[in-house]
C-alpha cells in the first residue's frame, strides 16, 4: 500500500516547505489551497512529493531535490521547452495509479475530499477516519452581519468615489458605486433549494468569513440551514469567544451539522474539507454534495455589490506594481544591481505609499505575489533572493493585494506589468496591452457568454502571430490555438481569482451588468515571461478599465 497526506509539519521535515509561502497556486485559491497543496506520497522506495507541474519552478526553488518529487497536471506553455526535461501525468489519479502499480492506496484524513472523490473511481482507495471533536452550535444574527456589511461598504464607497474624481477614464463610475444592496443570503438560500439542499456547511475562509461576517477562528465551521433560513457557527467547545447564541452541544461536527439541517442532504466544499471530515459527516447520515464551484460562482456574480472596495484595489495594484518596476527599471540604468526581493519590499512599500497618501480608512494587504525574473525561471512563482542585473531579460510583476476588515476580506485585485530588455519583448508587451484592452476587454458587455470570450482573443491573436515569430516571441512549430485553448485570457474576481467563471472554452456564463474581472496574456517564450493583465468592470453604459492609471 501507498499511503498519502497533505499534512503541513511533514511536508516542512520531510521536504522544508510551506506550501502558503513558497507556492503560488496555494496562495492565490483562498478557498480551495488544499487542493492544490503538494502531496507526501510514502511509497515503497521512500517519501516522494506529489506537485502539480505549475509549481515545480517554486518547488524547486524552495530547496526540494528534483529527484524527490514527481509531477502532475501538466502546465500550459506555448514553449514546450520550459517543461522538456520534466515529465508529468495528466492527472493525480494517474500518477497515483503509476506509484500504486495495482496495489491498495490509503489516504490520510486531512487529505482533501476532490482527491478522495477522484481517486476512488478508478483506484482501490481507504480512508483513515478523524477523531470525532465535540462541538458547540452557535446561532448567528443576520441582521447584525448585515448592517456590519453596511457600514464598511458606505465607507468603501466614500473612500472609491474620492480617489476616482480625478481620474478621466472612470469619471462616470461613481454612479455605479453604491452601498445598499446585499444579497449574501438570499443568493445562498436559492443555491440552496436549486441544489435540492437541506444545509450548506462552509469551511473555506472567504465563504466563512462572506456568511459569518467575521475572520474564522481554529477549527470553526458556519452551517447555513435552507430548512429555517438560519447560520450557525460550530466550533470546538474548547474554543472561546465564538460571537453568536449558543444552541446546542454535539459529539462532534457530523452530528451537529445533520441535527441543524433538520435533514441529510448536506453541501460542502470538495476543494477545501478533508476527507476525514467527510466520512463523519456520512456516519451520522448525511448525504453529501460537491458544492465548491458554485459558491465560487455565488461570490462571483454579486461582486458588484463591493464595487467601491474593488475600485479601491484595482487602483492601489496598479500604483504599485507600476511604481515597482519603474523603480527597478531606473535602478537597472543606473547600473546597479539588486534581488527580486528588493523589488518585492519596493511593491509592499508602495501599497503602505498609497494608502497613506489617500487617507484609505481601512486595511490593504498583499493577497498574493508572482514576482521572478525569467533568468531564473519561466514558471510563475513568488520573488526569492535572486540577482536583478544586465543579465535580467525580463521581469513579470503578477500581484493582487486584498481590501479588509478585521481579517474579513471584502475584495481582491490581480493584475500584471512586465519590464522587457529585449527588443522582442519590448515589442511584444507593447502589443499585449492592445490584446489585452482591445482584443479582450473590448469585446466584454451584458450577454457575453464566457467562452466565446477566449474564442475571439484567439481571433483577435491570428493575424499578428506571424509578427510574433518574426520577432523571437513564438516558435514556428507551436500550434498556438490548441495550446491557448488550454488556459483563460481571464476570469471574474469574487473574493479571489475566480476559478468557477473563467474566460476559457467550456464556460458559459453570460456576463451581465456588474461582471468584474481581470483580463490577461500570459506569455512565457524564450528567455522571456511576460505577464498583461488588467481590471475590468461591465457598467450599465461601457465598460471601464479600473487598473487603467
Amino acid at each position: 500500500m501507498i499511503k498519502l497526506t497533505t499534512d503541513k509539519a511533514r511536508l516542512a521535515d520531510s521536504f522544508g516547505l510551506n506550501a502558503q509561502k513558497s507556492l503560488l497556486f496555494s496562495a492565490i485559491r483562498l478557498d480551495s489551497s488544499p487542493l492544490v497543496a503538494p502531496i507526501v506520497a510514502d511509497t515503497s522506495e521512500g517519501e516522494v512529493l506529489l506537485v502539480r507541474q505549475q509549481e515545480q519552478g517554486n518547488a524547486l526553488s524552495a530547496g526540494v531535490p528534483k529527484d524527490r518529487m514527481r509531477f502532475y497536471a501538466p502546465w500550459v506553455t506555448i514553449d514546450p521547452r520550459i517543461v522538456a526535461d520534466t515529465p508529468a501525468s495528466a492527472s493525480l489519479t494517474t500518477l497515483v495509479g503509476e506509484l500504486a502499480d495495482g496495489e491498495q492506496v490509503g489516504l490520510a484524513s486531512d487529505v482533501v475530499m476532490k482527491h478522495y472523490s477522484a481517486l476512488s473511481k478508478s483506484l482501490d482507495v481507504v480512508a483513515d477516519k478523524q477523531p470525532t471533536t465535540p462541538v458547540v452550535a452557535y446561532e448567528v444574527d443576520t441582521e447584525a452581519v448585515l448592517e456590519r456589511f453596511a457600514q464598511w461598504r458606505r465607507l468603501g464607497a466614500e473612500t472609491a468615489k474620492r480617489l476616482i474624481q480625478d481620474v478621466d477614464h472612470l469619471s462616470d463610475l461613481a454612479k455605479e458605486i453604491q452601498s445598499e444592496t446585499d444579497t449574501r443570503y438570499e443568493a445562498l438560500q436559492s443555491l440552496a433549494k436549486n441544489e435540492s439542499l437541506d444545509a450548506v456547511l462552509i469551511s473555506a475562509p472567504p465563504n466563512f468569513s462572506e456568511v459569518v461576517g467575521a475572520r474564522q477562528g481554529g477549527d470553526q465551521l458556519a452551517l447555513w440551514s435552507a430548512r429555517d433560513e438560519k447560520l450557525y457557527v460550530l466550533a470546538p467547545e474548547t474554543a472561546h469567544g465564538v460571537g453568536g447564541t449558543p444552541v446546542g452541544r454535539f459529539a462532534g461536527y457530523g452530528a451537529g451539522a445533520v441535527a441543524l439541517a433538520h435533514g441529510t442532504k448536506i453541501g460542502v466544499e470538495e476543494e477545501w474539507i478533508p476527507t476525514g471530515l467527510v466520512l463523519e459527516l456520512e456516519s451520522e447520515g448525511a448525504d453529501v454534495s460537491e458544492l465548491s464551484t458554485p459558491l465560487g460562482h455565488w461570490r462571483d456574480i454579486r461582486d458588484h455589490e463591493d464595487l467601491g472596495f474593488q475600485v479601491v484595489a484595482a487602483r492601489c495594484s496598479v500604483f504599485a506594481i507600476e511604481e515597482a518596476l519603474s523603480w527597478a527599471k531606473d535602478s537597472l540604468a543606473a547600473g546597479e544591481e539588486f534581488t527580486e526581493l528588493d523589488i518585492y519590499a519596493r511593491y509592499v512599500d508602495k501599497i503602505v505609499e498609497f494608502r497613506t497618501d489617500n487617507a484609505i480608512p481601512f486595511a490593504i494587504e498583499p493577497y498574493f505575489t508572482n514576482l521572478h525574473s525569467s533568468n531564473r525561471m519561466l514558471f510563475p512563482g513568488p520573488p526569492v533572493d535572486f540577482p536583478i542585473n544586465d543579465d535580467t531579460k525580463c521581469i513579470q510583476l503578477d500581484a493582487g493585494v486584498r481590501i479588509t476588515f478585521d481579517g474579513v476580506t471584502v475584495a481582491t485585485s490581480d493584475m500584471a506589468r512586465s519590464l522587457p530588455r529585449t527588443e522582442g519583448a519590448i515589442q511584444a508587451y507593447e502589443f499585449f496591452f492592445d490584446v489585452v484592452r482591445e482584443g479582450i476587454i473590448g469585446q466584454l458587455k451584458p450577454g457575453v457568454v464566457c467562452e466565446d470570450v477566449h474564442e475571439g482573443t484567439l481571433d483577435y491573436l491570428a493575424p499578428h502571430l506571424e509578427r510574433m515569430v518574426e520577432i523571437g516571441m513564438l516558435g514556428e512549430d507551436v500550434d498556438f490555438n490548441t495550446e491557448y485553448r488550454k488556459r483563460n485570457v481571464g476570469h471574474l474576481m469574487g473574493k479571489q481569482e475566480s476559478f468557477a467563471n473563467e474566460l476559457r472554452p467550456g464556460y458559459k456564463h453570460v456576463l451581465q451588468v456588474g461582471s468584474f474581472g481581470a483580463a490577461e496574456i500570459p506569455w512565457r517564450y524564450g528567455d522571456v515571461a511576460i505577464g498583461t493583465e488588467d481590471l475590468w468592470y461591465v457598467g450599465n453604459d461601457r465598460t471601464y478599465i479600473l487598473s487603467k492609471r
